[in-house]
């Protein structure tokens, strides 16, 4: 490890941090979106969810195949460059549909970022230093959750969501510049021998995909890293709404305790699991996916009673919590992924893991959520869907007091509902621990 191993990652963390930050603006004023807009929890949900997470997961392909061939900083500083101003680009959108679309360019633009971050950490760093390295760098996701929840929602609340959205893509374009004066794409496998033009030292995505496919350890890392998706973004997703609805808090302070449950304890759980992995896991595989099941298994039982104890302080300490243990996965897993993958094909491994992932997390959770909400907050008021839109949608200012306690009610159920899947994530990471000796190489 140099300098510029040091550079490199604290310069792709900041790429990662304002990725998330982002991400997160548009949760924590969907509220001041969906009156302004007219929209239902299931609409927010598809523009949180696969908006994003679709074109976020497929473009994440080819670019990855990209960074296998070519510079894998220049590549980044342009997706850096494009996902900045499609965020500014959300706060111009006038209706659901161009909304949706500024999401849409936000996903294409953040698609190159991970997978070439993760092949470069895994040229700049040892083996037997990678899952630390891996936590540093995921710590963008916690920081840029905190800032984009603590410094959107305070923007929203002095000059309006808007105008918030137009300051978004200010940083983003301050880093690229600063990315193509010192950003170095460091010489893949650790020598400057491995040549950026030579094409067929990549393996071919086919032969990649096909390995990943009769890697029983791998199909379990999916899915039940898929399922921890879900609830992270789940719940950093409709938390906001959540202590609006309930709690009655005004924006700022929504912001504040999202970012703080979000921000901080991701990356208490983030660092920690880097840790745990280095420690008790450097050189066996096996053992870091039992460290990510042992990581979530405390979640759901955190989320379900911090919800049902309606009370806000219980709420946001159990969730600061249940965060924690969700992000303690993430360095393991990861550090597993990039143990199952050749050294020229790390950037396509990365994509396939976070394509599945991102599908099924981002993708469809959001939605899901956002239906399950939108279904019981119908049932608790006693409306059919028309009659419900009629009552609580359409009309300018805030929704009528039943309607809002209605509204409430079903975000509670759909995250309830919610909680529970980490204790299935957990069993998929204890079956791949067992069968990481199917590993392909």
């Amino acid at each position: 490890m140099t300098a510029a191993s040091w550079q490199g990652l604290a310069l792709l963390t900041a790429a990662y941090t304002i990725s998330f930050i982002d991400r997160t603006a548009v949760s924590v004023v969907q509220d001041r979106i969906k009156t302004e807009l007219h929209l239902t929890d299931w609409q927010i949900g598809l523009m949180i969810g696969p908006a994003f997470a679709i074109v976020y997961s497929l473009a994440g392909l080819p670019l990855a195949r990209l960074a296998e061939r070519r510079n894998r900083a220049s590549l980044l500083s342009w997706c850096v460059a494009i996902w900045s101003a499609m965020a500014m680009a959300c706060g111009l959108a006038r209706d659901f549909v161009t909304l949706f679309l500024a999401r849409m360019g936000v996903g294409i633009g953040e698609a190159g970022g991970n997978p070439a971050s993760h092949s470069m950490i895994a040229d700049y760093f040892p083996e037997n230093r990678r899952a630390t390295a891996i936590a540093i760098y995921t710590l963008g996701a916690p920081l840029g959750t905190f800032l984009g929840a603590a410094g959107v929602g305070w923007l929203a609340e002095e000059i309006g969501w808007r105008q918030a959205f137009l300051l978004l893509g200010l940083p983003g374009f301050l880093l690229v510049a600063v990315m193509l004066l010192r950003l170095k794409d460091p010489p893949r496998h650790g020598t400057a021998a491995a040549s950026l033009a030579d094409a067929d030292a990549a393996p071919s995505f086919r032969a990649v995909l096909g390995d990943l496919m009769r890697n029983s350890a791998f199909r379990h890392l999916v899915w039940g890293g898929s399922l921890v998706v879900l609830v992270g973004y789940g719940l950093a997703a409709f938390l906001p709404a959540l202590l609006v609805r309930s709690y009655q808090l005004p924006l700022g302070q929504v912001g504040l305790l999202t970012g703080l449950v979000a921000g901080a304890g991701g990356a208490i759980g983030t660092m920690a699991g880097g840790l745990a992995g280095d420690r008790w896991g450097a050189g066996q595989p096996r053992r870091l996916a039992i460290i990510a099941a042992l990581a979530v298994l405390p979640a759901p039982f955190l989320l379900a009673g911090g919800i049902l104890s309606h009370s806000l302080e219980i709420l946001i300490a159990a969730s600061f919590l249940a965060m924690v243990a969700i992000y303690a996965y993430v360095a393991p897993a990861f550090a597993q992924v990039h143990a199952l993958a050749q050294a020229r094909s790390r950037a396509t491994v990365t994509s396939v893991f976070y394509l599945v992932t991102n599908l099924i997390g981002l993708g469809l959770g959001p939605p899901l959520i956002g239906a399950a909400s939108d279904y019981g907050a119908r049932r608790a008021i006693g409306l059919d869907a028309a009659e419900f839109a009629r009552a609580c949608l359409s009309a300018d200012g805030p929704p009528p007091p039943a309607c809002s306690a209605a509204g409430a009610t079903g975000m509670e159920s759909a995250l309830l509902i919610m909680s529970v899947l980490p204790l299935v994530a957990a069993a998929h990471f204890l079956v791949a621990a067992r069968r990481y000796r199917q590993r392909t190489t």
